[in-house]
């Protein structure tokens, strides 16, 4: 399955998933219903009764309506109620379970390694970078929370840092990603709304048991209210039955769900990094015994326990329940001929300052490199996913970054005036963009920018895109305030000079869109359109522009823009005039072509790829500019090397 499909499978299991809450919530209705006919009919008779007869006489539409409307309202008012509460991204999940976020900046040797394994993948992969959260359990387990790519995040227990290899931990990180390209965290969200609301109907009838209890002696004395007290009693007791009972099938099809996923992220994993040892002996010493295990400490972990590497939680059902498969199928699912052996980890792992740095095992000129960009297909297939080479590509390409640089880029305060100084390269006019950066700017970030200018200048364009992309994970652990003084003052570099040329928008756009997710202030695109019929001129905006970018005159950039049309399957599309273009309707073009379906935007970046290879050749800032294309169509495209170009060059 590639990256579209499972892009669609994954919102055609919403659709499934809102099928059964449906079909649950009107098993809860009727349940209801019952439950207070049978209540109606003993206060009015002193007996249960339930006949048809019964039910003409004490029901009426007007009450069944009524108990209905309650009963949706309460379910899906607890269900909304979660989900919102966890609109904040995976940053809410993982603080739930006790997460500390892990600072770009820290000097501890473990997390200092792991957070190298993730920036690797995501880079290779084209995604975001996550923020990684460390959870104080001395168990082995992990997770990936979040709504969309741009605010999610990992979470790693400290068992996991101090009881895997290397190899074992990116095999553990190569499932989370397999969680975040496959769509799964938006579903783990929604299942914990929709059981949150089934199980609110349990919980209110706990409460007026409870509240009886309470109040048995001041009603004891009444002998007249017995009836009533009894009454009240088997609505509270009845309902608490069909909410837990409610609970229980939920948490069954959430279980049947999660199970089923949890085998193909497995199986991405090996795919990914093409190493089966690493994630499968994560698993055999999870299966280790000498106290290791996965199950994790917070309350709030049987909540989550669906989305989680390994079982988070026990429980009385356990095989009926379980979110996870056993252990052992999913060991011979990796290694069929597994001799049924798990192993020891007692001994935690120690790391060597040298091995906590991302280390090339050759020299950058002469490592392996990414795929060459050779065809719009071979892009297509690379979306969405990690694979060896480009893993070790990008450990490589951070490896031959100049180390001042990425250290400035992981950090949450310096990364700041990285961008500046990127932006104040792109000027025509230095002297007025440093002007503008003086303007309410902290005065250790302007003379940073001022170092930095002349380092970014020398700087080769390969770096410059996963130079942003550390970046981007940086810049999340701004405040809110923050982000907007830096939206601002990127925005006012940007217009010192009064234009806006590719570069600059390029940076603008991969930033900012990643960052406004972050901090709430965009919401992502509902998907509304199935085909790019409707579409035709944002189609022509959008190539257009990838035609001028890789082509100066205009015989060659139509003869381009002809090959991108004819991928796209659109016909009759006039290339734009060069001179009448303007940057802004790319923005709102991009802005609605983000609304197709995942199986149409295939097409889509097709047609882009076809365009920039039509003469044979391609250019650092094509592929640039078709990856931050990409990046905004939520559709991660993995670094592509320029014929010819070698890190070390």
């Amino acid at each position: 399955m590639n990256f579209f499909e499972a892009q669609d499978k994954a919102r055609r299991n919403t659709t499934r998933l809102i099928i059964l809450f449906v079909l649950a919530v009107s098993g809860l209705i009727l349940l209801t219903n019952v439950l207070l006919l049978g209540v109606m009919i003993y206060v009015k008779t002193g007996q249960f009764l339930f006949s048809l007869d019964a039910l003409q006489e004490y029901y009426s539409w007007r009450e069944f309506v009524g108990v209905s409307l309650a009963v949706c309202l309460l379910i899906s008012g607890g269900s909304l109620y979660k989900t919102m509460s966890l609109s904040g991204g995976g940053a809410t999940v993982a603080e739930m379970l006790g997460g500390r976020l892990i600072s770009q900046a820290t000097s501890d040797l473990q997390q200092r390694q792991l957070l190298n394994v993730v920036e690797e993948m995501a880079i290779a992969a084209g995604m975001p970078v996550p923020k990684v959260y460390l959870l104080e359990d001395t168990s082995i387990n992990a997770f990936a929370a979040g709504r969309t790519p741009a605010n999610a995040v990992i979470g790693v227990t400290r068992g996991t840092l101090g009881r895997l290899s290397r190899e074992e931990l990116q095999g553990v990180i190569a499932h989370e990603f397999s969680h975040i390209a496959n769509g799964d965290m938006r579903l783990n969200i929604r299942l914990i709304g929709v059981l949150h609301g089934i199980l609110l109907i349990g919980m209110i009838g706990y409460f007026i048991l409870r509240s009886l209890r309470f109040g048995r002696r001041s009603r004891s004395s009444n002998s007249k209210g017995g009836s009533g007290i009894l009454a009240i009693a088997a609505v509270g007791f009845g309902l608490m039955v069909i909410g837990y009972a409610g609970s229980f099938f939920g948490q069954w099809i959430k279980a049947i769900v999660s199970r089923q996923r949890e085998y193909l992220a497995d199986s991405s994993a090996v795919q990914f990094t093409r190493n089966k040892d690493g994630i499968a002996g994560a698993l055999k010493k999870i299966g280790g015994g000498s106290g290791v295990s996965s199950y994790l400490e917070s309350a709030s972990a049987p909540e989550y326990s669906h989305a989680y590497f390994a079982d988070g939680v026990s429980s009385f059902w356990h095989s009926l329940l379980a979110t996870h498969p056993p252990l052992e199928k999913r060991i011979r699912a990796i290694e069929p001929r597994w001799d049924g052996q798990f192993l020891s980890s007692e001994i935690s792992q120690t790391i060597s300052p040298e091995s906590s740095k991302p280390q090339s095992s050759g020299e950058a000129n002469i490592g392996v490199a990414a795929a060459i960009l050779s065809s719009a297909e071979q892009a297509i297939s690379q979306v969405g996913i990690l694979n060896e080479e480009n893993i070790e590509y990008v450990h490589q390409l951070i490896v031959a970054m100049p180390s001042f640089l990425r250290s400035v880029a992981q950090d949450a305060y310096s990364s700041r005036a990285l961008i500046y100084a990127m932006l104040i390269n792109l000027q025509k006019d230095e002297d007025a963009a440093l002007s503008v950066l003086l303007d309410k700017t902290e005065p250790d970030i302007q003379a940073l920018t001022v170092k930095l200018v002349n380092e970014v200048r020398q700087l080769d364009d390969k770096f410059k895109l996963p130079l942003l992309e550390l970046a981007v994970n940086a810049l999340r652990e701004m405040s809110p305030n923050q982000f907007v003084h830096f939206k601002t003052k990127v925005d006012a570099l940007i217009r010192s000079d009064r234009t806006v040329n590719l570069s600059e928008w390029i940076i603008q756009r991969f930033l900012i869109q990643q960052l406004d997710e972050h901090f709430g202030f965009r919401k992502p695109k509902r998907a509304k359109y199935a085909s790019l019929e409707p579409l035709r001129n944002e189609v022509t905006t959008l190539l257009s522009l990838i035609a001028f970018v890789e082509h100066k005159d205009d015989e060659n950039a139509s003869k381009a823009f002809d090959s991108g049309v004819e991928h796209s399957g659109l016909g009759g599309l006039q290339m734009l005039s060069r001179k009448a273009f303007e940057l802004e309707s790319l923005n709102r073009s991009l802005d609605e072509l983000m609304r197709l379906r995942p199986l149409q935007k295939p097409r889509l970046l097709k047609a882009c790829v076809a365009l920039i290879l039509e003469d044979g050749q391609t250019t650092t800032k094509g592929i640039e500019l078709v990856r931050t294309i990409s990046s905004c169509l939520d559709c991660p495209m993995p670094p592509f090397r320029v014929d010819g170009d070698k890190l070390g060059s």
